[in-house]
């Protein structure tokens, strides 16, 4: 897995992890504007009142809802500047990632260097 190195801190502001399952319906909401780095994500409520964005790509859309495509842990790392991460997966301007404590979750590639 490539590496990357942490060169702009980041606190995620869900501080909980929240799952969906493949084949979860799910209410879609609004579409992420806030950063151009990051689009393609929408904000998705499932059926036990959790709420996270989700990639669109992870979805099947009609309308205002859809069903996952796939599992998917919305989990945010909080990262510190020097800390190196294992990227897995890229996605819509962040990488699934897993810090040397081994906690996994995702980190915005415009707060981080590749490294090798």
């Amino acid at each position: 897995m490539p590496r990357y190195r942490v060169i702009k801190p980041y606190d995620s502001p869900y501080p909980n992890s929240l799952c969906f399952n493949k084949g979860e319906s799910v209410t879609i909401g609004k579409e992420f504007s806030d950063d151009p780095d990051w689009s393609g994500w929408v904000w998705c409520a499932g059926s036990q009142d959790q709420q996270a964005w989700m990639p669109k790509q992870f979805l099947e859309i009609s309308t205002s809802s859809g069903i996952c495509l796939k599992d998917y842990d919305a989990r945010e790392l909080n990262l510190e500047i020097g800390e190196l991460l294992e990227i897995s997966e890229i996605v819509n301007g962040f990488g699934w990632a897993k810090n040397i404590r081994g906690k996994w979750g995702w980190a915005p590639l415009n707060h981080l260097e590749l490294i090798d």
